[in-house]
């Protein structure tokens, strides 16, 4: 089925006229390069990023002139860290400003991401980089033994493009991509049970998603008594992943569990090996740690820059998650840098009436890139009750007003056999975690896994 795989898979991509798998056969042997071949692979992308932004960028043009410097000066990491950082804020003040100028952006792509600051953020990309993010996931795969063709169970949500086709093309669509998709959004014990139904035709090599929710399906599968075929491995992303989660992992789907780290702004920062140490995709990204006002012990965030998004690149960006840079190299082979990821994004689930759960990333999209809204954070507060804050800010109020009527009207749509209360507050501010982060999601609604049973529990910010 393999060969039969493969050919599927490479006649979807000739399809849609997708590059991932000639990026893949490129990038696939970067790893096992000799570390110095890695960083001069690196910097000379980095330089021709550079020179890109100085001559198509306005953002980065004017920064350059600013500091009374052309891109060419910039002769090594050293020049490079002495650059000004980039922020969300001056991403959203400067937008327009840091899209090349000789692309046209009704022709681009545009992603939402959150943060430590509460604040939405949009921003754009063209189709090489969704290639090139998809060949990197590809790559991940491959250290477990996983080969193009053989079946990915993508543990993802949000597919708008899925639910609108009739149910025989979505199935055939999934069979020829190689990918069936599993939503989180739609993840209570029935919906589970039918996942697990579904495994058993679909046969799955490995899995890749929401580190929670596969850990939850684990767990229901474990409940349910089902014995499942052991797969080649687990890749977990998009939050964080604890030891009891990577434990009941490991054991029901019996393979290895591999982290996976990187975020919507700029992806395939990093991921595990099969020696389960965190290796820094050094052909991908530049990645650098903030120890600016940072205190010995604390965690210290870390500073990335995007080598594959040129047409909004994201140059000495600070990301919101921390960790450190780990001097050595690892025995498995590949000899990209290494990294320790401290904190990353938690996302909670929230547990309705009827037994559903839906995973925190469903509400975020709600209110992603939703017009005079500052920040938001849904906090549900009992099993039939969500509070939505909202910090109002700069932009069309009606605009503002439809798209909280319009999160409110699917929020209680989601269990119809009960009514959800979901009550609007305005704030000032919304105030962060004991971590320091903002939390778009909080529940205080736990649910017993073995019973299935919803809980309500005092979880403090």
């Amino acid at each position: 089925m393999s060969f039969v795989g493969r050919l599927l898979l490479g006649f979807h991509h000739s399809v849609k006229g997708s590059q991932s798998l000639a990026m893949l056969r490129e990038s696939e042997s970067r790893p096992r390069m000799s570390r110095t071949a890695i960083l001069a692979y690196q910097f000379a992308h980095l330089s021709a990023l550079l020179a890109e932004a100085e001559a198509h960028v306005p953002y980065y043009r004017e920064m350059f002139q600013k500091l009374g410097i052309r891109s060419r000066n910039i002769r090594n990491l050293s020049d490079f860290s002495a650059l000004p950082v980039l922020t969300k804020d001056i991403i959203r003040e400067r937008e327009q400003d840091l899209i090349r100028e000789d692309v046209h952006k009704d022709k681009l792509r545009v992603s939402h991401s959150g943060g430590s600051t509460g604040v939405p953020l949009s921003f754009y990309h063209d189709r090489s980089y969704d290639d090139a993010s998809e060949s990197g996931l590809y790559r991940n795969l491959q250290q477990c033994g996983w080969t193009p063709g053989d079946v990915i169970a993508y543990v993802w949500g949000g597919n708008d493009t899925l639910y609108a086709m009739p149910r025989w093309k979505a199935e055939l669509r999934q069979h020829v991509l190689r990918r069936y998709e599993f939503d989180p959004f739609y993840s209570g014990p029935e919906e589970m049970d039918a996942w697990l139904e579904k495994w058993k035709s679909v046969k799955p090599s490995v899995i890749f998603g929401y580190a929670s929710t596969v850990a939850r399906f684990a767990e229901h599968a474990r409940a349910r008594g089902q014995k499942l075929r052991p797969l080649r491995g687990v890749f977990t992303t998009a939050e964080r992943l604890y030891l009891p989660q990577r434990e009941i992992i490991a054991s029901v789907f019996g393979c290895q569990v591999y982290d996976c780290y990187g975020s919507s702004e700029i992806r395939n920062i990093a991921a595990e090996c099969p020696r389960s140490r965190m290796h820094v995709h050094a052909d991908y990204v530049v990645l650098e740690v903030d120890r600016t006002g940072v205190e010995p012990g604390e965690p210290t965030p870390f500073i990335a820059t995007s080598l594959l998004n040129r047409v909004m690149p994201f140059i000495r960006y600070r990301s919101e998650d921390c960790g450190q840079l780990v001097d050595g190299s690892c025995d498995c082979g590949s000899h990209f840098p290494l990294m320790d990821l401290k904190i990353a994004r938690i996302s909670d689930s929230f547990v309705l009436p009827g037994g559903r759960v839906v995973h925190g990333e469903f509400f975020t999209h709600l209110m992603y890139g939703s017009e005079g809204i500052s920040s938001f954070q849904f906090h549900q507060t009992g099993l039939d009750s969500v509070v939505l804050w909202i910090v109002p800010g700069p932009g069309d109020a009606g605009a503002r007003a439809r798209s909280i009527q319009d999160a409110v009207e699917k929020v209680k749509k989601l269990d119809p056999s009960s009514r959800i209360e979901v009550e609007v507050k305005t704030t000032e501010a919304i105030p962060l975690s004991r971590a320091g982060k903002h939390r778009f999601i909080r529940s205080d609604v736990r649910s017993d896994t073995r019973s299935n049973t919803p809980t309500l529990t005092g979880v403090n910010q």
